[in-house]
């Protein structure tokens, strides 16, 4: 009876972690908006990763997400100043030594993103 109840006790705790986990990506993908394609901008605008192809990358992806929200240009362009307003604010609050770990946890994955969908891997 015991070993049973382990073993049930251990079922449960994994499914309950494998939907968390799955809950977590849907998540993250739903989180992906104007707002959040225009700090990731500026992020490596601020870390010195911002190349063409980024910025083709952004460019594309600002489109989509513009057309795919149903945004008009009124909300597009507040979308897009909470934006930058988020990325100066966590560049004020980072400090000189924080920003090697911004640009490296943000600021690089930000610069792939776009670079994917400048290229054509990823959709935008």
């Amino acid at each position: 009876m015991y070993e049973w109840g382990i073993r049930t006790c251990r079922v449960i705790l994994f499914a309950v972690a494998a939907i968390a986990c799955a809950a977590a990506g849907r998540g993250a993908a739903a989180e992906r908006d104007l707002t959040r394609a225009v700090y990731d901008y500026a992020v490596t605008s601020y870390c010195g990763t911002l190349t063409p192809e980024v910025e083709a990358g952004f460019k594309i992806e600002l489109a989509a997400l513009t057309v795919r929200a149903g945004l008009d240009k009124e909300a597009a362009r507040r979308l897009r100043i909470r934006g930058w307003v988020e990325a100066d604010r966590e560049w004020r609050n980072r400090g000189l030594g924080g920003q090697r770990a911004w640009c490296r946890e943000e600021g690089l994955p930000a610069a792939r993103h776009f670079r994917a969908i400048a290229i054509g891997v990823k959709q935008p």
